[in-house]
């Protein structure tokens, strides 16, 4: 199933590339930016929304707040962005037949990524299996190794922490790396956090209490004596911290 999906992810990447490159060069170049300003935009304001959402809406709307604030967000935003460019630049601006053919494939491809980047993000907020399509988690990195998702949320927590970063001495970062900025996900957390909070199915968490039971009932088992898994760990050891997914000794 793992091929499946990853086939499908490529497959989107490609028909979008197709798609946005017939743009031209120009036109390919202001659906990169409109989507990848769309999508930032929508990131950092689908939380505070999808509360108000929640807090008023009641219960029903709990499962649903924070894929329908993303998606809402992105295409209201994006239409803007797109009516508000083809206005300021109506006419395609010609360039040497060379860089028009290569800009137009990097910008294509480029926006194509962005897209599904973001896509994949939604997926992760939706009320659906923990592991999406019973295979993506938050230790998944489609496709094909590519790690789309986790490079979105990198570049996002960046963004935060450096161009559009806000200044507080109380802030809290276990790395270091951020000093007195208040960012965005500074624990790594938002994949396993997601990964829990959907209703559906077993995810980690789940999958190291079952193993620890039937550890338990063999004998015992040296499952949460291992660095990086129980109480105190982190999923994937080290190597998880040092992908983003947690701090070293995050308690979960």
């Amino acid at each position: 199933m793992e091929i499946v999906v990853n086939l499908g992810l490529a497959v989107v990447i490609l028909g979008l590339t197709y798609m946005i490159m017939s743009e031209g060069l120009w036109g390919a170049a202001l659906i990169f930016f409109n989507t990848l300003f769309a999508s930032v935009i929508a990131f950092n304001f689908y939380e505070p929304l999808a509360k108000l959402i929640a807090d008023n809406a009641g219960s029903w709307s709990y499962g649903y707040a924070d894929l329908a604030c993303l998606l809402v967000l992105f295409l209201v935003t994006l239409v803007i962005l797109k009516i508000t460019t083809e206005s300021i630049a109506p006419t395609m601006v010609r360039f040497p037949m060379p860089v028009f053919h290569a800009g137009r494939v990097f910008f294509g491809l480029a926006a194509a990524l962005v897209a599904t980047s973001f896509m994949v993000i939604c997926f992760h907020t939706a009320p659906v299996h923990k592991k999406l399509f019973n295979v993506v988690g938050y230790d998944t990195r489609p496709p094909f190794g590519m790690a789309l998702d986790h490079r979105f949320l990198a570049f996002f927590q960046h963004t935060s922490g450096y161009p559009f970063s806000t200044y507080d001495e109380a802030a809290f970062d276990p790395f270091n790396e951020f000093p007195n900025r208040r960012v965005f996900d500074p624990e790594g957390r938002w994949l396993i956090d997601h990964e829990d909070a959907r209703p559906f199915g077993e995810g980690w968490r789940e999958s190291a209490s079952s193993s620890a039971g039937a550890g338990s009932a063999t004998g015992g088992s040296d499952l949460y004596n291992r660095t990086g898994t129980g109480p105190g760990g982190i999923p994937g050891g080290t190597t998880g911290a040092a992908a983003g997914l947690a701090p070293p000794g995050g308690n979960f």
